[in-house]
C-alpha cells in the first residue's frame, strides 16, 4: 500500500495536460494512491482518465443547490454563515450565489463522513484540485508539518493544495463543524472567504502551528470555454492550449523554478512554459511603462 493519498475534490477541470502534470510531478514520484471525490455533473469520456487512474472513487449524485446538502446533514446556522460570505465566493453552490465555497466545505465533509478511515490508512494525504498544473516536485514533508504553497491567501490561507500526515486528517475535514459553530463561539473572520475560512478553522483545531509555506509550484488553468463558477481565465497559456486563471500564480510558480534550477536547465524543463512566462513578464513591464508614460 502506498504511504500517500492524493484526493481531488471539486470538478474535473482542467483537461489532460494538467492532469499528466499531476502524475509527473506528484502521483509517480511519490508511488501515491489516488483518489476522486467529484459530483457526476461534470464527469465525461473527456475526465475518465482521473476515473480509470484512481484507487478510490468517491463520486456522487450531485445535488442542484448545496442548501439542501447543509439542510440534511446541518442547522440553518450553516447556510447563514455561508451566506454572510456571499460577495466572497463562500455561499458559492447555494441558490444563484457565484463562487464554490459551500461546495468545496460539502466535499470535505463527506469526505469527513464517509470516507475518513481509508484516508487515515495512510501516511500522508495530499488535497488538491483538478485544475492545478504542476511544474516540480515536491520538497520533502516531516510528519509534523503542513505544507501549503505560499501566495493567494485573500484574507486566509490558500486552498488549493495541502499535505499533511494523516494524523491530521479528521481535524482539517471536520470544516463543516466549523461553520456550524463560527458565530456562536466568535470565531468567524471578517471577511467570510473559504481562504479566511480555511484559516480560521485550522486555528481553532490547533493546527495552524504546523503549518509551513512552501515556494509555490502549480498554478490555476481552465480548458477554453470551460465552466467555472467563479474567475474567467483571460491569460493564454500557448501551445498548451489551456488558459491561466491567475497570472501571479503562474508566474510566481515559474520565478521559483527559475531560481532553483537556473537559467539553462529552467529552459530545458519546458521550453514551451519558459517561453510563456517570459512573455507574461515582458507584458507585464510593458504594460507598467505605458501607464508610466501615459
Amino acid at each position: 500500500m502506498s504511504k500517500f493519498l492524493v484526493i481531488l475534490t471539486g470538478s474535473p477541470r482542467g483537461g489532460l495536460k494538467t492532469w499528466n502534470s499531476l502524475f509527473k510531478n506528484i502521483i509517480d514520484p511519490l508511488n501515491a494512491d489516488l483518489a476522486i471525490c467529484f459530483g457526476n455533473k461534470f464527469l465525461e469520456k473527456d475526465n475518465s482518465l482521473l476515473v480509470k487512474k484512481a484507487t478510490h472513487d468517491w463520486t456522487f449524485e450531485e445535488p442542484n443547490n448545496w442548501s439542501t446538502y447543509y439542510q440534511d446533514n446541518y442547522s440553518k446556522k450553516a447556510i447563514d454563515f455561508l451566506i454572510s460570505g456571499s460577495d466572497y465566493g463562500m455561499a458559492g453552490g447555494i441558490d444563484d450565489n457565484t463562487g464554490s465555497g459551500a461546495i468545496v466545505s460539502a466535499l470535505k465533509d463527506i469526505i469527513y463522513k464517509n470516507h475518513i478511515k481509508i484516508v487515515e490508512d495512510y501516511d500522508f494525504v495530499i488535497h488538491t484540485r483538478a485544475d492545478q498544473y504542476y511544474v516540480d516536485k515536491l520538497p520533502e514533508i516531516k510528519d509534523n508539518e503542513i505544507l501549503i504553497p505560499s501566495g493567494e491567501d485573500y484574507f486566509g490561507i490558500c486552498d488549493r493544495f495541502i499535505l499533511f500526515h494523516s494524523k491530521f486528517a479528521k481535524n482539517y475535514f471536520s470544516l463543516c463543524n466549523f461553520l456550524e459553530n463560527a458565530q456562536d463561539k466568535n470565531l468567524a473572520p471578517d471577511f467570510v472567504t473559504p481562504e479566511s475560512v480555511l484559516l480560521s478553522h485550522l486555528k481553532n483545531e490547533n493546527l495552524y502551528s504546523n503549518v509551513k509555506r512552501i515556494d509555490r509550484f502549480n498554478f490555476t488553468v481552465t480548458l477554453k470555454n470551460e465552466h467555472t463558477r467563479w474567475r474567467v481565465a483571460k491569460y493564454n497559456l500557448y501551445l498548451k492550449n489551456l488558459m491561466i486563471k491567475y497570472p501571479d500564480e503562474f508566474l510566481d510558480s515559474m520565478e521559483n523554478l527559475r531560481k532553483k534550477y537556473g537559467f539553462y536547465r529552467f529552459l530545458l524543463k519546458d521550453i514551451v512554459l519558459a517561453l510563456n512566462f517570459y512573455y507574461l513578464v515582458l507584458r507585464k513591464v510593458l504594460g507598467k511603462l505605458k501607464k508610466l508614460f501615459s
